[in-house]
C-alpha cells in the first residue's frame, strides 16, 4: 500500500544499531537515550549474535540481532522482532535461506549492507523471504565509503518490486559520526508495535537521510510528487525509462541555454513565491515546482515508465530520501 494514500501519523525509527554488548561504544541504555534525544519513535538494538534486552519509556524498542552467515559468500542478516537467538545462531550454520525463513515467519528479515558485503545481484536474487535490503548504511558510508546499495536495489526490484529499501545507521560510535545518518519514516494508523511491524511488511514507509516526502503517487499515466526543498529529483524506473531534474538544469534553462536533452518546449511561470517550469519532452509533459529554496515538486504526464517507479531526492547537502517502488 502507498503510505501517502491514507491518513495516519509518521513515526521515525532506526533498525540497525550496536551497543557495547557487541562492538558498539555505548551501553544499551546510552544508545536508547541517544535516539530519544534525536527524536526517534522506535529503535532496534541489533548486536552481533545476541539479542540485547532493555526497557524504555521514551520510545518503542524492538528486539533485534545481526547474524553473519558464511556460505560461498558472507551475508549479514538483521532480524527484527525476534526473541530466540540460540535457535537463530544454530540456523546460521545451516543455510542463509533457512535463517531467512525462520526470521520472516516471526518478524522482519533484512539483508544488511550488500555493497559493503561485496554481494552480487545474483547473491540477492537467489534468496526469498526477506522484506528488504539496506539501501543506505551510514556506518558503512562514513567509515569505508560503501554505504549505498542503490544499484543492487534497482536490479532486484526490476524483478521483484516487493523488496523494500531501508536506510539505517548501523551505528557503533554515535556522537554525530555514524548516527543519526539514515532512518525510515513509517506511516501508521496508531503508534503501536504491531502497527509499525505491519506497516513495514506492507511497504508503508520511506527511507531518508533528512529530506521529507509529503506525496508520491502514480495514477494512470500521471506521476506526482512533493517534498521539502531539494537540489535534485529523480523518478527512477527500469533501465533508461526514468527522469531526472536538478537545479543545475533549471539554471541552464533560465540562462537561455538551448539543446538540453530532447526538450521540445519550455515555459516558466510563477504564482506568488512558487515557480512552475513546464517542459514538453517526447509525448510527455513535465511540471517542476520550485520555491526560493529549491525544487519542491514534480508532475509527469504521458511518460512510458517500465515495471516500477521510485522517487529519489537529494538536498543541497547531498542527503537523500527514497520512496519504496510503485508497481506499474
Amino acid at each position: 500500500m502507498n503510505p501517502f494514500s491514507f491518513d495516519g501519523v509518521w513515526v521515525k525509527g532506526n533498525l540497525h544499531s550496536h551497543t557495547n554488548n557487541s562492538d558498539g561504544v555505548l551501553s544499551p541504555s546510552e544508545v536508547v537515550k541517544y535516539y530519544c534525544r534525536n527524536g526517534f519513535d522506535f529503535l532496534a538494538l541489533t548486536d552481533h549474535d545476541k539479542i540485547t534486552r532493555i526497557d524504555s519509556n521514551c520510545l518503542i524498542l524492538f528486539s533485534g540481532i545481526e547474524v553473519t552467515v558464511k556460505n560461498s559468500v558472507s551475508y549479514h542478516v538483521v532480524g527484527i522482532d525476534v526473541d530466540d537467538e540460540n535457535y537463530i545462531l544454530k540456523l546460521k550454520d545451516d543455510s542463509i535461506q533457512s535463517l531467512l525463513n525462520y526470521i520472516s515467519e516471526r518478524g522482519l528479515a533484512i539483508i544488511a549492507h550488500p555493497y559493503w558485503s561485496n554481494l552480487t545481484i545474483n547473491d540477492l536474487l537467489i534468496l526469498r523471504n526477506y522484506v528488504g535490503i539496506e539501501i543506505y548504511n551510514a556506518g558503512c558510508d562514513v567509515e569505508v565509503a560503501k554505504g549505498y546499495s542503490i544499484a543492487h536495489w534497482d536490479c532486484i526490484i526490476s524483478k521483484d518490486t516487493g523488496v523494500y529499501g531501508f536506510a539505517v545507521d548501523d551505528a557503533h560510535w554515535y556522537n554525530g559520526f555514524d548516527a543519526p545518518g539514515g532512518w525510515i519514516l513509517v506511516k501508521v494508523r496508531d503508534k503501536s508495535r504491531d502497527e509499525i511491524i505491519t506497516s513495514i511488511k506492507e511497504g508503508k514507509f520511506y527511507s531518508t537521510m533528512g529530506p521529507l516526502i509529503s506525496e508520491f503517487k502514480s495514477v494512470g499515466n500521471i506521476v506526482n510528487a512533493s517534498f521539502t526543498p531539494v537540489n535534485r529529483v529523480d523518478i527512477v524506473s527500469e533501465n533508461g525509462s526514468g527522469f531526472s531534474f536538478s537545479m543545475n538544469t533549471y539554471h541552464l534553462i533560465k540562462s537561455g541555454i538551448v539543446g538540453i536533452r530532447n526538450f521540445k518546449k519550455v515555459k516558466l511561470s510563477s504564482n506568488g513565491d512558487i515557480e512552475k517550469l513546464t517542459i514538453e519532452i517526447g509525448n510527455g509533459v513535465i511540471e517542476v515546482y520550485l520555491s526560493s529554496k529549491g525544487i519542491i515538486g514534480i508532475l509527469i504526464e504521458g511518460f512510458k515508465f517500465k515495471n516500477y517507479l521510485r522517487l529519489e531526492i537529494t538536498d543541497f547537502n547531498g542527503r537523500k530520501a527514497w520512496s519504496n517502488p510503485v508497481k506499474i
